[in-house]
């Protein structure tokens, strides 16, 4: 996945989220689909 779609989804989980956030709750939402760590290197790329 292309790190600009990386970051609407990324954006969009932040933004509908109640609680705290990070990485690993995105890739626990997406069960894995998306590694906490290929989204890290998305976020810091």
């Amino acid at each position: 996945m292309k790190n600009g779609k990386l970051l609407d989804l990324y954006s969009g989980y932040l933004i509908s989220a109640f609680g705290a956030t990070a990485a690993t709750g995105l890739s626990s939402l997406l069960d894995g689909q998306i590694s906490h760590d290929q989204m890290q290197r998305s976020l810091t790329g």
